[in-house]
């Protein structure tokens, strides 16, 4: 082990803001090392060019590449790397290696998608010559690495007595055409950072690492400044760690087409939330660098590149030019737009699943027709759908979920036919109208997807999915996304999925989720059915005859002590979804079991749930994306009641629970109009707009949350 810890404090303050520190400090212990293993060193010295990071005399780092003939890097022992390299003129790195200085290698071997990594510092150099001595050396995942191949050799061997002078080298403050289009086009960068803390620590050192993406992932915001979306990486945080504390970066992009390199130096911000974050599909946040200065060199490469295959990693993330999109239809939000019903399958013997693609619109080229792109939404995110009922003046508005994972072409709507269980409760009009008119070709109008019962981005705890009844409608999203993350980015994160139902024929997606499960060896699934027929198979139809409750997963969960009680108090994510009675077991029993608040995330279906049985506060939910202070003062007039508000406070109506009020409302997602107060003093946010009308000076406090804090906003005073 590398003592006391392979992480500087830069790293190891973003692994604790995504809450992954003891588990990333334990991996570091394991895999970071102070020399090369055999592998790493044979991984070397088969590759004819590598990635390094240098530091100027004004503390800048720049990012080169190195390269020459296959052995051109030698290691005569674990610690040592010895590099006989082709020296381009112009490249930064050429005045930045003497004795002692900091450098970071990445070797990167394209085809194979394989990269490994070290920080070193300079033993001794010649003109071409660089012995270094190894500080740290670790692995990378493949993730968003296109494979390449060098198909030639673009340079004859008389052209090597061409003085590398002819390789035009222009330098600049402000991004060129030239510059611009090279960024444009780039599907990977490569970049830089730098950071001197403790003297000998060996978190210490120079560092260079890959960044790749869809072509054009980088975006050129102005003659001087670049945006990128950083992805779900290894968690280590080494580049970000370093510019958390130096905020500098030397990034380096290569057109493989020509040749060209292009050099910029950089400042960098690291920006962990903004609207445009929270719109690229599975960006987790954005960096971006204003630049200070910039080199390019044409045809520095003696090589050719042949065709690129793209990262399969990249099927899920997003592009600039949806997330203008997404924008666009953000600030139109409340805007009903059309589906169509293209499929419709039936999942059980009361669910059907109905299969929504955007309709096709005229776009005025000669009476031409084509779709609108379908918004990419959230696993665990509703649809809000208005529908015009056969006999009814009035159409009627509803909420259904999403039940697949975001895959940019259609919304499922699983949907349960409600029917009448008394005179007091009729059918369901909304539920029933699909199941007895709804075909395929019908028209359905929807608003954009919408709701907070969504996966935690960040976490890497094991996840366990509950569900009963329809409630496996979210379950099943969030199952779907889970396994598209693991088919993309590996990983070892466990899974369990448990649902309850009464037998087979109430049992929906029965055979989808075996077949999701059965190629995941991480996964686990448990059907529980509380009346199973004669004709249910035990251990293939289901695993177990009884109701899913706490009980349950104490046998199902691996334990956590050494008594073999139930330990999952801080070991798992929780999901779950169904009925009230099944909500609220599932909920007692975790509490019971000392589950964090903040490990529970739950969605109830119909109108008034709450899983809130006193003016305790058990139910807490995160203001998510909300531009809002901890703590602000709120007053319930009324009640004469003043409570502090926090972030882990939920909404106003959570927080007017938590004091033991009793608000009207209904449906707690901003549908119904129920819950509407007025607002005396302050102001409020929301994290997704309401479907219901408000009135000015009034909020539905059901979603509620403190707006920002102000001279003229210092508390909220609202009527209860």
């Amino acid at each position: 082990k590398i003592a006391p810890s392979p992480f500087h404090k830069g790293e190891q303050e973003l692994q604790a803001l995504y809450d992954v520190r003891e588990r990333i400090e334990d991996m570091g212990q394991r895999v970071i090392r102070d020399y090369m293993p055999l592998e790493h060193r044979e991984f070397y010295e088969q590759l004819p060019y590598v990635f390094a990071g240098s530091i100027d005399d004004s503390g800048r780092p720049w990012a080169s590449l190195l390269f020459g003939q296959p052995g051109f890097i030698q290691s005569a022992d674990k610690y040592s790397l010895n590099i006989n390299f082709s020296r381009i003129n112009g490249d930064p790195l050429n005045s930045n290696i003497s004795k002692g200085s900091a450098i970071g290698i990445l070797g990167l071997q394209f085809e194979a998608r394989r990269r490994n990594r070290l920080s070193a510092s300079v033993e001794s150099s010649g003109n071409e010559v660089l012995n270094l001595d190894v500080v740290q050396s670790f692995g990378n995942c493949p993730q968003y690495i296109q494979a390449r191949q060098i198909e030639a050799r673009q340079i004859e061997p008389d052209d090597k007595e061409v003085p590398e002078e002819s390789h035009r080298k222009s330098s600049f403050k402000k991004l060129s055409t030239r510059a611009k289009q090279i960024i444009g086009k780039a599907d990977s960068f490569y970049i830089a950072t730098y950071h001197a803390g403790e003297k000998d620590t060996p978190s210490n050192g120079a560092d260079v690492s890959h960044r790749g993406g869809k072509p054009g992932f980088v975006r050129v915001d102005n003659d001087s400044s670049i945006t990128f979306p950083d992805f779900t990486g290894n968690f280590h945080f080494n580049t970000l760690g370093n510019i958390l504390l130096n905020p500098l970066a030397g990034l380096l992009f290569i057109d493989f087409d020509t040749g060209d390199l292009l050099y910029l130096t950089c400042h960098a911000e690291i920006i962990h939330e903004s609207e445009e974050k929270r719109a690229f599909e599975s960006a987790e946040r954005l960096v971006h660098f204003e630049l200070d200065e910039g080199i390019l060199i044409e045809r520095a490469l003696p090589f050719k590149w042949g065709s690129v295959k793209y990262s399969p990693s990249l099927d899920g993330t997003g592009s600039w030019d949806e997330v203008a999109e997404t924008l666009a239809v953000r600030r139109s939000t409340n805007i009903y737009r059309n589906y169509k019903v293209v499929r419709i399958d039936q999942e059980s013997d009361e669910i059907r699943s109905f299969y929504l693609q955007p309709d096709k619109l005229e776009n005025g080229n000669a009476g031409e027709m084509q779709a609108e792109s379908i918004q990419c939404h959230r696993a665990g995110q509703f649809l809000p759908i208005e529908i015009k009922l056969p006999g009814h003046d009035a159409s009627i508005k509803r909420t259904y979920t999403i039940s697949n994972a975001p895959n940019g072409e259609f919304f499922r709507l699983s949907i349960k036919r409600e029917p009448a269980t008394s005179a007091e409760h009729p059918p369901g009009l909304s539920s029933n109208y699909f199941h007895d008119h709804v075909k395929e070709g019908s028209k359905i109008c929807a608003l954009s997807p919408r709701g907070q019962f969504v996966l935690e981005q960040n976490s890497t705890r094991p996840v366990v999915l509950l569900s009963a009844g329809v409630g496996i409608t979210p379950m099943v999203s969030m199952l779907e996304a889970l396994a598209q993350q693991n088919m993309t980015c590996g990983g070892e994160r466990r899974v369990w999925f448990i649902h309850g139902a009464r037998n087979s024929q109430s049992h929906a997606f029965n055979e989808h989720i075996k077949t999701l499960i059965g190629a995941w060896p991480e996964a686990t699934e448990h059907n529980a059915y509380s009346a199973p027929l004669k004709t249910d198979r035990l251990g293939s139809d289901y695993h177990s005859h009884g109701r899913v409750n706490a009980d349950l997963l104490k046998l199902l969960l691996p334990a956590d002590d050494q008594d073999g009680s139930c330990g999952f108090d801080s070991d798992y994510d929780f999901y779950f979804c169904g009925p009230p009675a099944f909500m609220t077991s599932i909920y007692d029993g975790l509490k019971q079991q000392n589950v964090a608040d903040n490990r529970i995330h739950y969605e109830f279906f119909g109108p008034g749930a709450s899983l809130l049985k006193s003016p305790s506060g058990e139910r807490k939910r995160s203001a998510v994306g909300l531009d809002v202070q901890n703590p602000l003062s709120v007053h319930f007039a009324k009640s004469d009641i003043q409570v502090v508000w926090e972030l882990s406070s939920g909404t106003l109506l959570d927080l007017a629970e938590q004091q033991g009020l009793t608000p009207p409302y209904s449906c707690r997602s901003g549908v119904c109009g129920t819950c509407a107060t007025k607002l005396i003093e302050g102001d409020v946010s929301y994290a997704d707009p309401p479907l219901a009308e408000i009135q000015d000076g009034y909020a539905l406090i059901c979603c509620a949350y403190p707006g920002k804090l102000s001279k003229k906003n210092s508390k909220l005073k609202i009527e209860l």
